[in-house]
């Protein structure tokens, strides 16, 4: 307590509030554990996806038990939704990274091996999947056959959509899709960057939890009672 004291009276309080915004995202969310290791892990090293922290948590909160997940690219986030879905089919480009990502499976997940395009492109040609996420090669070929393999009321999701512009239009426009930009940091890298989700105009999935949104990673725990804003929340 003494020394907690003396470090509030020697560090000027903006520069505290610095620090505590440095521990969050190295310490809380994982971040410097991940850089350290060069893994898309949390804090209990546990495997996440290499998207931003924005987009984890807010995909995090949703119930996805019931749904069939396509991934364009394999790695931390196919064990990451093998945890929250009912099945998860993984296509990978790459034969080194395929050996790696098949070494992780488990029994609702598949992760096919597909070298080039073409075998690529049709892994997953006559099923309906309830996510596709775009986080490999190819891109704006996979945005081309959204039409073909995404449920009615799906979610695409596209990483580093902001190198990607195009094939967020393309999403956007093509298929009348709500677009949602989760900008921010993220597990390994030193910069930030965008994770985007394309809803259907019919998406409609129910909370994780009774609460929605449920506290980020480092928020004040203030509000008790949602009948009352807590407006000082804000200041603290």
């Amino acid at each position: 307590m003494f020394a907690k004291r003396i470090f509030r009276r020697i560090i000027p309080a903006n520069f505290r509030k610095v620090i505590r915004n440095f521990w969050i995202l190295s310490e809380e969310y994982g971040q410097r554990k991940s850089i350290s290791t060069w893994k898309c892990i949390d804090k209990e090293g546990n495997a996440i996806p290499w998207y931003t922290y924005p987009t984890i948590e807010y995909l995090a909160g949703l119930d996805f038990s019931g749904s069939k997940i396509l991934e364009f690219g394999s790695g931390a986030s196919s064990i990451w939704w093998a945890r929250r879905a009912e099945s998860v089919l993984a296509v990978e480009h790459d034969k080194e990274w395929f050996a790696t990502s098949a070494r992780n499976v488990v029994a609702n997940l598949k992760i096919i091996l597909a070298e080039n395009e073409s075998d690529y492109l049709v892994a997953a040609t006559g099923e309906k999947f309830d996510v596709v996420i775009i986080d490999g090669i190819h891109r704006h070929r996979c945005a081309e056959s959204v039409s073909d393999i995404l449920a009615a009321d799906g979610l695409v999701i596209l990483d580093n959509s902001d190198w990607h512009p195009e094939t967020a239009k393309y999403l956007r426009e093509k298929h009348d899709f709500l677009q949602v930009d989760f900008h921010g940091f993220g597990p390994i890298n030193n910069y930030t960057w965008t994770t985007s989700l394309f809803f259907s105009r019919s998406f409609l999935y129910r909370p994780s939890a009774d609460r929605l949104p449920g506290y980020a990673i480092g928020a004040l725990k203030l509000l008790a009672d949602d009948q009352y804003p807590v407006a000082a929340t804000a200041r603290q």
